[in-house]
């Protein structure tokens, strides 16, 4: 059963200037967007609007009573030491030309706080106004899936992770691929058939670089011991005799073309760098394991320079020796197999 506690005071949780700003001008502000901040920052065991209990809630909601229409949605914002702050919106309630009671009575509220400085009656429709409100903002928060990662325990992330197998908590950070950064693909990922426009799309936007692929990469296959031609063995000439301990495939591997890149963004894809990798994981996600890939780096022609003494180039990889010829282009000698090399 819920029982009652302290009111929340969410004034050490936010901004410093927050409050003054909106209490010197509160027009400038969206009522969303102050109940949005409130909501993310006060630190209340349930978003606003899903107490049952408004003294555990960080603002009280009300609205003034007014024959004007609405220029703004807050008209006044009153911090009192011994509760939590109090917003006045002008939009929806029981009163104003907008409201559902007769106009009348909203001159008698109006003539009765201005002349008689009495609060009565504003007051007792206020405690419908803040649930009123409360759940008006609650119903347009729940529809925004950006508002709900304002707090730890939204649920959006969870139903778009279900999409592509990674619901469970233990599937969470799993490699170098930030979670959200999937969740965003998962258009591309929750689709069985794989095409090499997927993965382009994904390592385009993820890495902010031109991305090609190129398929049915030859490659040569090591065979099993008991798969080659030996004495005493079972084998038909023509039919399944195999010479020597390797056979030629190009059905099983593809090669990726990264670039061209500057200096800076190739030294970025060297072996053992995050975003090395990173692209390795993007291809296990999408990929999976059945198939061999490579990716061919390419270096401007504008930063290819020899190597120098003194300088930390790995070899093999980011240095050229020489003068290169000129019209020779980008530099697309760099062929990475980042999955071999992790095995290293």
């Amino acid at each position: 059963m819920d029982t009652p506690s302290d009111p929340v005071t969410p004034a050490n949780t936010l901004p410093p200037d927050f409050w003054q700003k909106l209490e010197a001008d509160p027009y400038r502000f969206g009522l969303y967007y102050v109940l949005r901040w409130l909501d993310a920052r006060s630190g209340t065991r349930k978003p606003l609007g899903r107490d049952s209990l408004p003294s555990r809630e960080p603002v009280r909601l009300r609205q003034e009573p007014s024959m004007a229409f609405a220029p703004s949605t807050i008209c006044d914002v009153n911090r009192d030491k011994d509760g939590p702050p109090v917003v006045s919106i002008l939009s929806y309630g029981l009163f104003g030309p907008n409201g559902p009671l007769p106009l009348h009575l909203t001159e008698y509220v109006r003539e009765r706080i201005v002349h008689h400085r009495d609060h009565t009656l504003s007051a007792f429709a206020d405690i419908f106004h803040h649930r009123l409100i409360a759940l008006f903002y609650r119903a347009w928060a729940d529809a925004q899936s950006t508002v709900s990662l304002d707090r730890p325990e939204e649920n959006f992330s969870r139903h778009v992770a279900s999409l592509i197998n990674q619901g469970h908590e233990s599937l969470k950070q799993r490699d170098s691929i930030m979670d959200h950064a999937k969740y965003f693909f998962a258009g591309h990922l929750v689709r069985q058939t794989r095409n090499p426009e997927g993965i382009i799309q994904i390592l385009k936007t993820f890495f902010n670089i031109n991305v090609s692929l190129k398929e049915f990469v030859p490659q040569w296959i090591e065979l099993h011991p008991s798969q080659q031609l030996g004495l005493n063995g079972s084998m038909g000439l023509g039919q399944d005799t195999i010479l020597g301990s390797s056979v030629r495939d190009a059905q099983h591997k593809f090669r990726l073309s990264l670039g061209p890149l500057t200096r800076s963004e190739f030294d970025q894809f060297m072996p053992g760098t995050r975003k090395a990798k990173q692209l390795t994981h993007w291809l296990r996600h999408y990929v999976g394991i059945e198939l061999n890939w490579d990716a061919e780096v390419v270096l401007k022609k504008e930063d290819i320079k020899g190597i120098r003494l003194g300088e930390a180039s790995p070899l093999g990889l980011g240095t050229w020796m020489g003068l290169r010829p000129e019209g020779a282009g980008d530099a697309r000698d760099v062929v990475i197999d980042y999955e071999l090399r992790e095995k290293l």
